[in-house]
């Protein structure tokens, strides 16, 4: 009688099946990496500007300008007399105002304006993004994120004396 060897068919079909299975159960998982990253860079860049905005607070204090419901203070570092050009930051109450010229020019990374968070016509060789929107609010996102409006920061100036901004994540849409 001759010997086989290698596999059946039916040996084949199954292995194939389970294969598939495992493939199916992983791959969601490894599919929804994209996402956490795009969270965890918004939550990394939440801290930046929540960074930045006591940074400056803690100047606008050194200034005396913390209650002024409008100012600028120096951003520079060592400045005592002139700012140099581009160092001023637009203050609200202390803290930075919700512009381009407050809280956006406090943030390291080079960003780029678009005309609304979920536009496709965003300048992509920035990696972030932002949005002036209704009075004293910015959007903060991640050029590389889905067009959406539901993967963003947003930053809320001071509405008062004594009263810090409201920095939210919005990460439904990453």
């Amino acid at each position: 009688m001759k010997r086989q060897s290698g596999f059946t068919l039916i040996e084949l079909v199954v292995v194939i099946v389970i294969l598939g299975i495992l493939a199916a159960t992983a791959a969601p998982k490894f599919m929804n990496l994209q996402s956490d990253a795009r969270i965890s860079a918004l939550n990394g860049m939440k801290a930046s500007v929540k960074s930045a905005s006591a940074m400056i607070y803690s100047k606008a204090i050194l200034a005396g300008r913390e209650k002024l419901e409008s100012s600028d203070v120096c951003s520079a570092a060592g400045v005592t007399a002139t700012c140099p050009d581009g160092a001023s930051v637009d203050i609200v109450y202390g803290y930075p105002a919700g512009t381009a010229e407050g809280i956006v020019a406090t943030l390291p990374d080079e960003m780029v304006e678009c005309e609304a968070a979920s536009s496709t016509e965003c300048d992509k060789t920035a990696d972030w993004g932002y949005e002036e929107a209704e009075a004293g609010t910015v959007y903060i996102f991640s050029t590389s994120a889905p067009v959406t409006t539901d993967c963003k920061i947003t930053y809320k100036q001071s509405a008062g004396d004594g009263k810090n901004p409201t920095i939210t994540v919005e990460s439904d849409g990453c």
